[in-house]
């Protein structure tokens, strides 16, 4: 869908599910972002520590690993709340706008029963996980944890997928005017 949800001079929120779904994936996405910068100084100091002579950080390649598995999760809701998702329109591409609203409304509402299952079998992965007692390698950390991590943002992208697909099709296409 290369038509917003809602123009971007109009990215207020229309509802009350609307200002909080933007609020929490902003929160996540923003948290991801920190996530992320915090592990770019991470291996900044450990490739510096390295050239310098000194010791590295250690475990650096497995707290890569885990932040960036969790950041990247947190990303999707937002991600998915602004439909900024990648689609492929080929088929698409000649239909009128409302057609495409619907073709986009099927794909959300598969969206939310795939990231419905993810965070299911996630969840059940960090429980899994914390009962077998599985850790890093270099760090023994709890390998449950960052699983756990990823659990809320899979989540509430399926949420963001099911409002999606219901103001998809409920609601008229703006006009962009």
């Amino acid at each position: 869908m290369t038509e917003m949800l809602y123009p971007p001079a109009e990215r207020s929120a229309h509802d009350v599910i609307d200002a909080w779904l933007n609020r929490t994936a902003e929160a996540m996405a923003w948290t991801g972002g920190i996530t992320l910068m915090a592990l770019v100084v991470m291996s900044l100091v450990s490739i510096i520590s390295r050239k310098l002579g000194f010791q590295p950080v250690n475990g650096d390649v497995e707290l890569m690993q885990m932040g960036s598995a969790i950041a990247a999760a947190a990303f999707i809701p937002l991600c998915t709340l602004r439909g900024d998702h990648l689609r492929v329109e080929f088929f698409t591409e000649g239909c009128r706008p409302e057609v495409k609203r619907k073709f986009d409304a099927v794909g959300d509402a598969l969206l939310a029963l795939v990231l419905a299952a993810l965070a299911w079998r996630t969840g059940f992965q960090a429980l899994d996980g914390r009962t077998t007692g599985e850790v890093s390698p270099l760090l023994a950390l709890p390998l449950w944890i960052p699983v756990a991590l990823m659990v809320p943002s899979l989540a509430l992208t399926g949420l963001c997928a099911i409002y999606r697909t219901i103001v998809e099709f409920t609601v008229g296409l703006e006009d962009p005017k």
